[in-house]
């Protein structure tokens, strides 16, 4: 008990020397206790002038799914991506499993655009989202909103935390 308590104030000493060059308050977070990492991590790269590693592992995601929906409808990706939105039997019980449909869900959602599909919930929503694919421009053009959103919710994020 007592090493756990050491360890915890050592690794708080931790994070206050680095949120101090950063000028962060960690006292005034607390209340924010769930998303002062990924608030220290966007304000470390705006620090840096790097890029968030959330966004681009969110562009890699969406090149990623572009790839696979180029590729012929029965390679083993194109079979997975559309077993996915079959529905066969009851649903599974406990916590849905995070897939990489869940989480490409989960970016449209912060993207609204009349423009290009906004959701991704059946097999013709997957369709129609393979026809934008082969068109690599087009495909481009998507990834880019998609991406600019979610740059723009980030910063959203950042600046309504007072920071």
């Amino acid at each position: 008990m007592r090493t756990t308590q050491m360890t915890l104030g050592i690794a708080a000493q931790q994070e206050r020397e680095i949120a101090q060059p950063l000028e962060i308050n960690m006292e005034e977070d607390v209340k924010y206790r769930t998303g002062w990492r990924a608030l220290l991590s966007v304000l470390c790269s705006r620090k840096t002038s790097e890029t968030p590693i959330s966004l681009t592992i969110l562009e890699a995601r969406w090149r990623l799914f572009g790839h696979i929906l180029r590729q012929a409808i029965n390679t083993p990706p194109n079979v997975a991506m559309t077993k996915n939105f079959k529905t066969e039997g009851s649903k599974q019980r406990g916590r849905p499993k995070t897939s990489i449909v869940t989480t490409l869900r989960r970016d449209l959602k912060s993207h609204n655009n009349d423009h290009w599909p906004t959701r991704l919930h059946s097999i013709t929503d997957l369709d129609h989202f393979r026809d934008i694919a082969q068109n690599r421009s087009d495909w481009k053009h998507l990834t880019t909103a998609i991406y600019r959103s979610a740059q723009a919710e980030t910063s959203v994020d950042v600046a309504a935390d007072g920071h």
